[in-house]
Parts: structure tokens; sequence; C-alpha cells
């Protein structure tokens, strides 16, 4: 019984499930020089001699010490870190213990749930993003951990990548900024950064093929001038930021699997950026003894970096040289950070919770994007009076999508409703609507004739949870007929909580919830848990009336070993076409009878690792369209909050005149979102990615382009080359929904007084800002070079190459100085594989967006 996608996604095995089958700052600086495309390789130099200390241990390691330094191995501490090297103690050697990111420290202990990075990126805010890694690297350390996985760097080239969430959109030069920063942030704490997935890995289709053998893998072709001017900027960005470590990704680039490729690996990454760090495989993504093409350690185990790799040393295949290389780069990083000779900086003996909630909520506030607003925001007192909040993600706070991120504290997750009416005190009268219900009802008696039929016994219903749970470690299957009564769509669930639980259909596995991994569970089955507090595992299906459906259901109670045991909690529930209807009358009829209805809007999936595929398209989920239509006709002054990791089709924009994108908000997101709404925040977000029309609008999904998504003969060629998001946009004349770079204010702003002047070998862009409005509140003015006339390659229409984040009181002006160096002056020519500065004037563009051009001058 196929499922369809309930979530704008199908399911799919995550990384870590496929594999269990299987068994003004430093930052700023780096992107003065990195903003451009990535920099051109100096003749080859020899990596930096090793320090005494490392050279030392080399010499005293036996070949097994070495080999076990260059490859995962089952943690004995069970914590839940998504990797694990051990140490060698005979000399001072420490183990190392590798927690996913890149959004806050995912483990069996709680850690602030931080916002992801495409919130996070949405406040063009450096600093902001160097205490967001400040804070992964504080916890981790108080966690016992000593390497995140983060930041996430590569390039949101389709709006269908499901893990677009993970990072900071389509900008190579914002790219570099914000993963710099993080490096900085997460480093100064003495915890290593590994930054992935290098390189030009922008979807999941065709990324891995079979996961065993890899077969059906597609090639991803990017040509030369593309890789150095879109891919590369943000590598080296965070390899100036001294990052410690790279993750080399998945899939296939020109041929090679990227972490077996020695012109990737060597050649690009070592030899042209410098980078001096130790390279990691992707869980799972190794397929060869490739230390020789410059991989230094292969996680999570020693498939190929363990006895193969002994035996290749044993028969002369591979060099010893080679495994001291690769050491010598581990113990390299170990040393920078004062993990060899006690000089680390001292890890704090808790987390901080206020701490980190304080960093989780300034990201949600300044990564809000206020799309459009037609004066309905922010609320004043008529609206409060009569306010309706409609949608599962306003009475629930949406923390994220997917895992590979921290989950949070439980406690600090306040719905937008809840904070709203707590923050509007008694003179507001706040009702709420769930419009779109995520959690439902029991499947009743009269749709499952004959009962569940269990051992021992059967059950008319299946509804075991508050006081009629079972006893811990209780495992039991249940099996019947399902019968629909009427055609339709269906939410159907399996919900619960102390067991692994899965819904079969047909003899189809559908979902699962409850699942530990590494002893521990967390409630992300989907986006949102049940109402009732208990992991959601569900999907949409159509079902036909009077048919009969093979239903199972399953629980497989925790072990005795996994965190938080308790009593078995399972239900089979579901949300009829029926109930769906009767959600969307309801909520339509509140919004009539308020002054202002607020329609809470979702996307994205759930699973315990990052993703489990690329989207479907960008209509919301779950019938969404319909309830925002309807509530818009009940009501002119609707408003909507989108909590969506990127861009969605909005069908309903003609009559919605106040839209925020507020995005996946952090554990402290109903708070940010409340202070948003009521004006006590100013929302000053932007877009980190163009929201097109419709998804053929966009250069990657052209339709006459197939070979640039799903491939021609399981090859996908990066034909758009250099024109990119708002580059590609620009480039076709197509006018997008909303444009990269744009977001509104509560204020206004103007801008005057520009000057482009040289200085040294590149520009200086200045320029007043002035906060023409009665409200205090940030600015993002952005600087963009245009092409010369008569440049001998095509250069995208405007290419951002600087802004600012200016925070302003009424009346305030500040001048701002953004500088364009030699490189975001030049191309890469890819015939002579080098820089090559352009001749005659450029045009410079300064504005609110990409779009909105504000001032206009040339660079000479």
């Amino acid at each position: 019984m196929p499922a369809l996608p309930s979530e704008g996604s199908p399911a799919g095995p995550s990384r870590r499930q496929a594999l269990g089958l299987l068994g003004g700052t430093a930052a700023a600086l780096a992107l003065s020089t990195a903003a451009g495309p990535a920099a051109q390789a100096a003749p080859a130099a020899a990596p930096a001699a090793l320090p005494e200390r490392v050279r030392t241990l080399l010499g005293r390691l036996t070949l097994d010490e070495k080999i076990s330094l260059v490859h995962g191995a089952a943690d004995p501490r069970r914590t839940g870190a998504a990797g694990y090297l051990p140490g060698v103690p005979r000399l001072g050697i420490p183990e190392l213990r590798l927690t996913d990111g890149p959004a806050g420290v995912n483990l069996a202990r709680s850690a602030t749930g931080l916002p992801p990075v495409s919130t996070l990126a949405a406040s063009f805010n450096p600093r902001l993003a160097r205490e967001y890694g400040a804070v992964m690297g504080r916890e981790g350390r108080a966690l016992g951990m000593d390497l995140m996985l983060a930041p996430q760097i590569e390039l949101s080239r389709t709006p269908l990548f499901s893990r677009d969430k993970d990072q900071a959109g389509e900008d190579p030069y914002l790219n570099g900024v914000i993963g710099a920063a993080q490096v900085e942030g997460i480093q100064a704490q003495g915890m290593l950064a590994q930054a992935k997935h290098f390189l030009a890995n922008n979807q999941v289709l065709g990324q891995t093929g079979d996961w065993t053998t890899g077969e059906g893998a597609y090639d991803f072709r990017v040509d030369d001038r593309t890789l150095h001017e879109i891919y590369l900027p943000a590598w080296e960005a965070v390899i100036r930021a001294d990052v410690a470590s790279v993750m080399a990704a998945y899939n296939h680039l020109n041929g090679r699997w990227n972490s077996d490729s020695g012109p990737t690996l060597t050649g690009v990454l070592r030899d042209e950026l410098g980078f001096e760090g130790f390279v990691t495989s992707d869980w799972g993504a190794t397929h060869a003894v490739s230390v020789e093409a410059g991989l230094d350690m292969e996680m999570p185990d020693g498939a190929y970096f363990g006895d193969k790799l002994k035996a290749a040393i044993a028969d002369g295949s591979v060099p010893p040289a080679a495994l001291d290389t690769a050491v010598g780069r581990v113990l390299g990083r170990y040393d920078a950070l004062g993990l060899l000779d006690g000089s680390r900086v001292p890890a704090p003996s808790s987390v901080d919770v206020e701490a980190g909630a304080k960093v989780a909520r300034e990201v949600a506030v300044q990564g809000a994007v206020l799309l459009a607003n037609s004066g309905s925001l922010p609320l004043g007192r008529d609206a409060l009076a009569g306010l309706v909040l409609i949608g599962p993600s306003a009475a629930q706070v949406l923390v994220s999508a997917g895992g590979e991120r921290a989950y949070g504290f439980e406690d600090r997750m306040v719905g937008p409703l809840d904070a709203l009416r707590r923050a509007a005190g008694s003179a507001a009268h706040i009702r709420h609507a769930v419009g779109n219900d995520l959690t439902g009802t029991a499947v009743p008696a009269s749709a499952l004739p004959g009962g569940l039929a269990r051992e021992g016994g059967t059950d008319a219903t299946l509804d075991l949870t508050g006081d009629r749970a079972l006893p811990a470690g209780t495992s039991r299957t249940w099996t019947g007929v399902l019968r629909a009564p009427s055609t339709g769509d269906y939410l159907l669930a399996v919900q619960g909580w102390g067991a692994a639980l899965a819904l079969s259909l047909d003899g189809e596995e559908l979902v699962t919830a409850a699942v530990p991994r590494d002893d521990f569970v967390r409630k992300w089955a989907t986006v949102l848990p049940t109402t009732d507090g208990l992991d959601n595992g569900r999907t949409a299906v159509r079902l036909t009336a009077g048919r009969d459906y093979r239903i199972k259901v399953t629980a497989q109670g925790w072990a005795a070993s996994v965190a938080g045991r308790g009593p078995v909690q399972v239900r089979l529930a579901w949300v009829t076409p029926e109930q769906r209807a009767a959600n969307v009358r309801e909520a339509a009829d509140l919004a009539r009878s308020a002054h202002t209805p607020v329609v809470f809007a979702w996307n994205g999936s759930g699973g315990s690792i990052g993703s489990a595929d690329d989207f479907t398209s960008l209509a919301l989920p779950n019938h969404q369209d319909d309830l925002i239509d309807a509530v818009a006709r009940a009501n002119p002054r609707t408003v909507v909050v989108l909590n969506t990791g990127g861009p969605v089709a909005m069908p309903w924009r003609s009559s919605v005149g106040t839209i925020l994108h507020a995005g996946y908000v952090g554990q402290e997101g109903g708070r940010a979102i409340a202070d948003l709404l009521l004006g006590r925040a100013n929302p000053g977000g932007r877009l980190v990615v163009t929201y097109p029309r419709k998804l053929t609008d966009h250069p990657v999904h052209d339709p006459a382009h197939p070979e640039r998504y799903q491939g021609v003969d399981k090859v996908v060629t990066y034909s758009e080359g250099v024109f990119t998001g708002y580059r590609g946009f620009d480039r076709a004349g197509t006018e997008p929904l909303f444009p990269f770079g744009h977001g509104l204010s509560y204020t206004t702003f103007a801008y005057d007084a520009l000057e482009v002047r040289a200085e040294g070998s590149g520009h200086a862009v200045t320029f007043t800002v002035t906060n023409t409005g009665d409200r205090a509140g940030a600015d993002v003015p952005q600087v963009y070079l245009g092409p010369p006339a008569g440049c001998p390659v095509e250069l995208p229409p405007r290419s951002l190459v600087g802004f600012e984040r200016v925070e302003l009181k009424p009346g305030e002006s500040r001048g701002v100085t953004v500088r364009i160096d030699e490189r975001q002056l030049s191309y890469w020519d890819a015939g002579h594989g080098g820089w090559v500065r352009t001749r005659g004037a450029r045009p410079v563009y300064v504005g609110a967006s990409s779009r909105d051009v504000r001032l206009t001058g040339s660079a000479g």
C-alpha cells in the first residue's frame, strides 16, 4: 500500500538507519579573501611541519595503534555520540567522541534545541552565528564530546533538498560568512569543528545508490568554473577560520566517490585551498582503502580502514607513510586545540540552560522574515481582543524537522498560543482552532471489523495510553482488517512511547515511532508529537470505502538500557476526510468571528537523522492550502506564519496580505513568535533563498533541463553553471515570488550618500542607512556587483559581495562600509586554471534585496 507524502517528502532510510541495515572577526577577515571564488592554488606546498609532540607520538605508535586512530569504533560509554575513536592511553592520546550537528548537540542527554542553520542565516548576523557555534561547542564539551559535525555549508541549489534547512542558503558569500563564524564559536570552546559535506552534495536523489554496493548512484558533474565560483568559496572561508576537519560527502563528483577522490581531497582541498586538518568520510561513504587519496578517517567503523588497510600496508600496496600522514593530521588537530598537553579550554561542568535558551530565542527572533504586511502586524489592541490562532504549530512549538540536531528541553517548549496568552495578559481574548489536526483520534471499532488480534486475545480498538499502558518492556503484535467508511485521504498514525512501534498496511511498513537509537529515544518521528506527548509516526494514505486492508501494528518494548524506559503506550489513530473538513469549517467559522486570524502552516519530515529524502513539490502538505484559503475567504485580515525550512508554493497569496516566515524556530520559538506578533521584537531577517512562483521557474527545475536535477542516464549535470539561485532568476528575467535577501520590517529605512572609491587592489563602498520610521529595527543593506561591458565570460547580473546588519533607533543614521576585494572582481578562467580580474567599470548596487536596488554606483 503506497503512502502519500504526508509532509512534503516521501519516507526513506536516513543515513544511520540505512547503515543499520548494514550492521568584524576572523570570519569576516577570512571572507574578505574568500568571499568570491575559492582561492587560486599557489604551487602545491608541503603541509606545515608537524609539531614536535606529534612527531614523537608517530614514532612511538604501533601499526595497530595508528590504524585505531583512523577509523571509528563502538563507544563503550554509549552516550549517543555519532562516532567514536579510541585513544591510546599509554601515550596520553585521549578518546575522541563526535556528535551530530549542525543544530546543537544530539545525544542521550539533553542540550539546547537551537533553530536550524537556515533560520540562523536569515539573521545575516555573523556575531550571532559565532554565538550559535559557541553554544554547540560549550554544550558539547559539557556533555563529554570532542568534535562537532558542524557547520553544514553546502549550497542550497534546489528548493527540493530537504536539508536546505541545515545550511545558509543559495549564496556562496553568505554561506561562507555564517559557516566561518560558527567554526570560530565552536572551536573557541576547545571543541573541534567538522565542516560538511565536501563536495557538491546538493540533493538526496541519486547521492548514494545501493547502500551496500553503491550501485545506482548518480554522477554529479560540475565544471571547474562553477566549482570555483559557486561551490568552493564557503569551504575556503571555513578553512581560513582554521576548521579542524572536513567531512567527505556520499556522492560521486565528476566520476569519483568524494570520499575516495584524490583530485578532490588532495588536489582541491589541500593543494589548492590549503587545508591542513583531517578528512573524515560521511558515515558509510567509504568505498576503498583511500588513505592515499586524502581520506584520513573512516566512519563509523573500519570496513576499509581496519583490516583491509593493515593488509594493504603489509603487501606494499599502501605505503606506511600514507598512514603516518593521516595519523599526523588527526593528532595535529588534537594538538592545536590542546588535547595532547592539557592546555585545552576547560569544559563546563554542566549545560547552561539559560544561556543556551537566550541564544536560541535570539536566533528565532532575528531569523524571522516578514515577507508581506498589509498592516495586520504587529497585532494591535483590537486584534488581541478578537484573535484566533489556527494550526498545530500554533499550539505546539515546531522546533525543527528531522534529526542531526539537539532535541531541546521539553519544559521550555512553550507553543506560540500559550506564549501569546502569557505575554498579552488578561485583556487579550485568544482562541485556538486545530485546523490541521496531526494527532487525530483512535481508530474506532467500526473501522476494525473483527478487532485486532494479538497473542491471547483480541482488542476492539488500539488505544493503550495513559492508565491503560502496558508494563515496561512489553512486546506485542496486533493484526486485523481496516475498513474505511468513505473514500479519501486519511492521516493514519501509530503513536506511543516505551516501545519501538511500526505500522504496516497490506504488508508494507508505512511508519515507525519511538525507535531507540544508541539507547535513547526522541519524539521526532514527524515534526510534532501528539498533543498528549507521544511520538507520532503518521502518514497520509488514500483509502477506498468498503475495501479491506490488512493492518499490522507492532510494539517492541524498549530494553532496560534505554534511557527513560517505562510503560508501553501505543495507539492506532487517524484523521478521516470528514474530520479534516470539519476542522477546516471550524477554523473558518472562528476566523469569521475574529478580528484577526493567524494561520500557522508547516512542512518537513521527521526521523532521527537529518532527512529521509528530497521534497516532491513546493506544496504545503496535508491540505493546508485548503485551510488557508478557507480562512482567508472568511476574513481578509488573515495572517499566515510559516514554520517551513524553505520556499513553499502560495496559491492563496493574492488573498493573504501578511506573511511571516518564522522558519523552524527551536525550543524557544513559541516565545520568539509571540514577541514578533506583538511587536515587542521587530522582524529583521532576510531570505537566504529565492522563493519561486512555481517550481519550474527555478533554474535547476527548468523543464528544458532534466539533467540538472532528475539527471539523464544517472548523470546530474550542473549546466546552469554559475547562475544558481537569484543569479539564474536575474539572468532569465524571471520574477520570483520573493527574492533573495528580501525581508520587511515594522519600520522603514532609507539609503543615501553612496560613494565607491578605489582602495588597494579593490574598492570600498560607503553609504548611509537611516531609520525613517517610528520603531527601532534592524536593516540588512546588501551590496551586489554587476558585470563589466565586454567581459569574455558571462557573469551574473548581480552577485552579493557584502552586507551588514544594522540596528537603528527611530531617526538614527549610520554609515556602512563594505569592501570589494580583487577576488570578487575576478572570474575563474578554466582554460588556464586561475583567476582573471575583469577589466572596465563594474556596476555596484546597494539594496534591501537582490531585486530592491536603492543606490547604484560604479567600481572602475
